[in-house]
Parts: structure tokens; C-alpha cells; sequence
């Protein structure tokens, strides 16, 4: 008996990576004639990839040969295929597991949860390895650690609690330790050497009674959003004051100094200036946009409350002042050789998989090169979780792949020109995708 997922993507090969079981045919699959655009290396001439077991087995100069009668073809003659998309910062939990398909959908094959609901997540990424539900990898934290209470949060008040904590969620079994600006600063360290001890790497904001190179000597493996650089600093003791001057002042008194930390250090840094911006614009622009019928009804909540107490306009003009500062920090850190990442925040009224296509947008349009955007969602993550085997379109790799009708690297708003996605080996065709569309819209309406 063929399962909806089998019967919807017509897979082409078994999903063999990090536990994923699948009754999918064993066939090999092959993407011929395609300009492979692999992060690592840079463009290639148009290449044959083929797939075998889930796994990239070869990358061949392309020819006539024919390919094996029982491999599936995927013809990509004047088309370009980049490695599977990360989103390095998203929240299951606000957005419900109708984001799942539409961040698949969207070319992105891996996620980084950042603070949720552990129970829900696990259940969902145990049902995308069995092939009941269509999704990306997920990595998770669980509840986020934090000086008060909230939803998906850990209390922490001292040292001894944020320990204790840190061994719980090891103990659950999550991917790292995440934590939240309102930490206690003992409770911070206490808990970032839990986690050192333990081996789990730990990320999330500076909290506002640690300075940024306190975090980064600490081991900080990523710091997340730009606002965060300042929150330690002055932004804490200036909630009625305007911040662009401020921020103007840190780029050119502090922020060289900082970023060669970083990137002596190895921490890796999360702008997400996609929620940001959308902080100040989306969250309070009701113009339907093409994307909203992919926000959950749980996201619309959201929005609507935060509606119900709109900031003063004198808040939004200095925040949209702030932001071209935002971005010519990210174009410092990069120069300066912090390794960025990709991420959304998605939430609210950050639309699943079209977020990170912003994302990318802001880091080429802060200056980056496109391959360095690309890098930041493909080859960066896999780098940052120590995953050799993705990011990259090499033989050994897992098959995360995403075939694009234009290049990429001469805009990078054309990773929204999807063709078709393989994800772990399983290939969805442009009809296969728009279905998972279709039915996580109708999803979305009710979750």
C-alpha cells in the first residue's frame, strides 16, 4: 500500500539519512544536464547528479548516456540546482505543523527550531522520518531558557536552576541549548557551562546583563538577530530613546573590535533581518499579501495581538532608521569573517519558507554576494552543525536538493523559481509541490 507521501512526490530513491525510514522504491534517480551551483565550490558546467539510496553517489560531466531503465530522469537543461535551504531560526510551535509542507515546498530541507513546544515538535519530526507528514529536517531546543515565564520557557533564576535545566533537556535528548534575553547573568554562565560540559552547543540572544564579547569568550555557538549587539550595551538603559544614533555610533566605536572576536572565537551569528523588517512593516500592514494563505491560524493570533497595542509612530520611524545600520553591520561581520546564518524567526505574520527567501534578499541587498547569501543557508548550517554530509552537492551527501528555472547568483530572488525539491532523496516535481501547497493552505485555516 503506497502512502500519500509516496503517491504525492513519487519518490525516487529510500531516505537514508539521520533515521528517516521510508518504503519508497528503491530507484535511482538522476538530474541531467544541470548547472549545479554547489556553495562550497561555486558554479560547475552543467552536470548529471545522481542519486542513489538517498545519497548523492556521483556528480558526472553531462553526456547522451543513457541513464538506467529504472532510474527516474529529472530533465535540467537551462536550469540550476543548489543544495536543500536551511532556516537556522524558526518557532514550530506559534506557526503549527502546516508550516512543515510549505517549508518544503519552499526548497527548505533543514530547520533549526529555536524554542518550543519539545513534545509537538518531536511528534512532528518522528512523523516526516516515517513518511506520514512532508517536512524538512528539524534540529530543536525545546523550551528556551529565560529569567521569566512564558510559553515554550524555562524559568531561570540563578546558576543552580539554569544547570538543572540545561541537564533536563539534555537528559530529553534535544540538539541545543537555547536562551532568551531576560536570563539572569549567573543563570546565563551557569548554564552555558552545563552545556559546554555536556557537549551541546547553546545559542539564542545576549542577554541584557551580558556584554557581547562576554558571550562570545563564553562559547557562545550562535548569537541571534542584530538587536541583540545592543541590548548588553545601551539599548537596555534606553527603552525612550532613540537607538539609530546609538547604533551609528557602535559601527564605527566598536563593532570592528567585536566581529574580529567573533570570528577568532568561531561564533556564528543569526541576523534575521527579515523579522525585523518585518517587525516594523508587515506586522501592521493589513494589505493581504500572496503569502498570507500560508500563515497558520495559531501565526494570526499572533498578529492580532500585537495589533491591539500598536507602538507610538516616533518607535517605528526610529526602528526603520535603525535597520540600513542593521545591514551594514551584517556586511561588516561578513567581511570580517563571521560565518552568518540564515534564519527567519519564523512567526506571526512571517510567511514559512518566504520568510528565508527574504532573508536572503536583505543579506544580498546589505551587500553580500548572492553565493554568499547562498552560503549562509546552505553551506553554513551544515558547517555549524558539523554535517559534512549536507549543505553541499558532493558524492556522499544526502540528497537535499532544489532545482531553480533561473540562476540565483545573478539574483538571488530566483531561489523562488522552484522546479522541483528532493529532500533526503525524495523528488517533488513542480505539481507534486503545488499539492502540498494546496492542502497545508486549507491546514493552515484551522491549526
Amino acid at each position: 500500500m503506497w502512502n500519500r507521501r509516496q503517491l504525492l512526490a513519487m519518490p525516487a530513491a529510500l531516505a537514508a539519512s539521520a533515521g528517516v525510514v521510508s518504503s519508497a522504491p528503491e530507484t535511482a534517480l538522476w538530474v541531467r544536464d544541470v548547472s549545479v551551483i554547489d556553495p562550497r565550490r561555486g558554479p560547475l558546467t552543467p552536470r548529471t547528479v545522481v542519486v542513489e539510496d538517498g545519497r548523492i553517489t556521483r556528480i558526472e560531466e553531462s553526456s547522451s548516456d543513457a541513464s538506467p531503465k529504472t532510474a527516474r530522469v529529472i530533465e535540467g537543461a537551462g536550469q540550476f540546482l543548489i543544495p536543500g535551504l536551511w532556516d537556522m531560526h524558526v518557532h514550530l510551535s506559534n506557526t503549527k505543523e502546516s508550516a512543515l509542507p510549505i517549508l518544503l515546498a519552499h526548497g527548505v530541507t533543514s530547520v533549526r527550531d529555536t524554542g518550543g513546544r519539545l513534545s509537538e515538535i518531536d511528534l512532528w519530526r518522528g512523523e516526516i522520518r516515517s513518511g506520514k507528514i512532508d517536512g524538512p529536517r528539524v534540529f530543536r531546543s525545546g523550551p528556551m531558557l529565560n529569567g521569566r515565564f512564558s510559553d515554550y520557557q524555562f524559568l531561570v533564576a540563578d546558576a543552580a536552576e539554569a544547570r538543572g535545566a540545561v541537564r533536563a533537556l539534555h537528559r530529553a535528548g534535544v540538539d541545543l541549548i537555547k536562551m532568551h534575553r531576560m536570563t539572569p547573568r549567573a543563570a546565563y554562565f551557569g548554564a552555558a557551562a552545563e552545556a559546554t560540559k555536556l557537549g551541546l552547543p547553546f545559542c539564542g540572544h545576549i542577554p541584557r546583563t551580558v556584554t557581547p564579547e562576554e558571550a562570545s569568550d563564553a562559547g557562545q555557538w550562535t548569537i541571534e538577530h542584530v538587536e541583540t549587539l545592543f541590548e548588553g550595551t545601551f539599548s537596555n538603559a534606553r527603552d525612550d530613546v532613540p537607538l539609530a544614533g546609538p547604533i551609528e555610533r557602535f559601527k564605527t566605536d566598536r563593532a570592528e573590535a567585536l566581529f574580529d572576536r567573533f570570528a577568532q572565537n568561531g561564533n556564528w551569528w543569526t541576523p534575521t533581518l527579515s523579522a525585523f523588517e518585518a517587525a516594523n512593516e508587515t506586522f501592521w500592514d493589513e494589505a493581504p499579501r500572496p503569502t498570507d494563505a500560508y500563515i497558520s491560524r495559531t501565526s494570526w493570533k499572533m498578529v492580532e495581538a500585537i495589533r491591539k497595542e500598536p507602538p507610538p509612530a516616533t518607535w517605528l520611524a526610529d526602528r526603520r532608521e535603525q535597520f540600513p545600520h542593521h545591514q551594514d553591520l551584517v556586511l561588516m561581520a561578513q567581511r570580517a569573517g563571521v560565518g552568518l546564518l540564515a534564519g527567519s524567526d519564523m512567526a506571526a505574520r512571517i510567511a514559512p519558507g518566504a520568510g528565508l527567501h527574504r532573508e536572503l534578499e536583505l543579506l544580498v541587498e546589505s551587500g553580500l554576494p548572492p553565493l554568499e547569501a547562498l552560503r549562509a543557508a546552505t553551506a553554513n548550517p551544515a558547517r555549524a552543525f558539523e554535517r559534512p554530509d549536507l549543505g553541499a552537492i558532493e558524492a556522499g551527501c544526502v540528497a537535499d536538493l532544489v532545482l531553480l528555472r533561473a540562476n540565483p547568483l545573478e539574483d538571488v530572488s530566483n531561489v523562488r523559481k522552484i522546479e522541483a525539491v528532493i529532500a533526503r532523496g525524495i523528488a517533488y516535481d513542480r505539481p507534486a509541490l503545488d499539492a502540498l501547497l494546496a492542502e497545508a493552505t486549507e491546514t493552515a485555516k484551522t491549526t
